[in-house]
């Protein structure tokens, strides 16, 4: 089943306009008998450019004051708390009302950004509860659940995910340059046309508030990337040590079968640990008529991959550079979550990416006909 993808965009219904304010000032309250005192931190999400900045928790209440040079992802902690939370900080009066027992529910008020991502949540909230989407997600992986219901809530996740596009549609069509349509394309750059990306891209570079913002750069490295995976173009090669500490070339892979799946996994992700029997399947079934795998696993620990591979019975070719989310390989192919492939032909020529767990079977019976 096609899995709802979380939809980070929202129907837009004020025009997004830079910020009036010469600074920040973030107020915020925290309520329950837990904590009463205490240090505050306020951190943006950047691994090259960390900005932390430190307020005191006195009675429940703590503010930063503040000026920044461009619109960011923040988090907010708390000293004895745990949880965090999220916001887009640009030079607004932004309101903070948070439980201490439950801060990723947070209430936070003001911001061009965060006023726009409140109505997000709203809109997509309103489909969840429309459908009541959690309780069918549950009912679909119970084991008494038919083949035929199945597909009955498949399909009711389907009409939900039309839905949430259109929301998204509608957002990025009416806030064109707003910081979180920015902040989107950066990790969903492939849901939008290259020229569109690349129009938008001009968009934010013409405008002085995003001057500094890091992901113009980012985006602009993503469209690049992006440009080189098209089904056609020659797949960027990589050399990766297997578990024995052995390079292993994706070329000298791809070269020995008629079809080649790229699949890019690691030991902690649940869903690609779920899919692992079925690709193993998949594999038996049509190792013979000329299909193999090259596994490029996101881990950070040889020990949790090496153990993966052994569970889950993985017999075919396993590479990593143990880089988490650096991973290079996944960096030359533009990979923001997992599991997720690619299938080259024996010269590596790019048929087809990102094919679900439906799709993979139909492919290959025609390609390895």
């Amino acid at each position: 089943m096609k899995k709802l993808l979380f939809i980070a965009a929202i129907l837009g219904i004020f025009a997004c306009s830079a910020p009036k304010h010469d600074g920040y000032i973030i107020t915020g309250t925290i309520t329950g008998d837990s904590v009463k005192t205490g240090k505050v931190y306020l951190t943006n999400f950047s691994r090259l450019e960390t900005i932390q900045d430190t307020a005191d928790l006195v009675d429940g209440k703590f503010e930063f004051k503040g000026k920044v040079k461009t619109p960011e992802s923040y988090s907010i902690t708390i000293e004895g708390i745990n949880g965090r939370i999220n916001l887009f900080l640009d030079n607004s009066e932004i309101t903070i009302n948070a439980a201490a027992n439950d801060m990723a529910n947070a209430v936070v008020t003001g911001g061009v950004t965060n006023d726009l991502v409140t109505a997000l949540r709203k809109q997509h909230e309103d489909i969840t509860t429309k459908y009541g989407l959690d309780s069918l997600s549950k009912e679909y992986y119970k084991e008494t659940t038919t083949p035929q219901r199945k597909e009955e809530i498949a399909a009711i996740f389907e009409k939900s995910e039309l839905e949430n596009k259109a929301i998204d549609s509608a957002f990025f069509a009416q806030n064109p340059t707003s910081f979180y349509t920015l902040n989107q394309m950066v990790n969903k750059v492939e849901d939008f046309t290259i020229e569109v990306a690349e129009k938008n891209l001009a968009a934010f570079k013409a405008l002085p508030e995003f001057a500094e913002n890091r992901n113009i750069k980012l985006l602009e490295e993503a469209i690049e990337v992006v440009k080189k995976l098209q089904p056609g173009m020659k797949a960027p090669d990589f050399t990766l040590n297997d578990p024995e500490g052995k390079p292993v070339s994706l070329s000298s892979v791809y070269s020995q079968n008629k079809v080649t799946m790229i699949d890019f996994w690691a030991g902690w992700c649940g869903p690609c640990r779920r899919f692992n029997p079925t690709l193993v399947k998949i594999y038996k079934d049509f190792n013979k008529k000329g299909f193999g795998i090259i596994g490029v696993s996101l881990d950070k620990e040889a020990e949790g991959w090496k153990k993966a591979i052994q569970d889950d019975k993985l017999t075919w070719t396993q590479v990593s550079d143990l880089k988490y989310w650096d991973s290079e390989a996944a960096k030359m192919y533009n990979v923001r979550y997992i599991p997720q492939n690619v299938f080259v032909d024996q010269n590596g020529i790019i048929l087809k990416r990102k094919l679900n767990e439906e799709e993979i079977v139909p492919f290959l019976t025609e390609t390895l006909k």
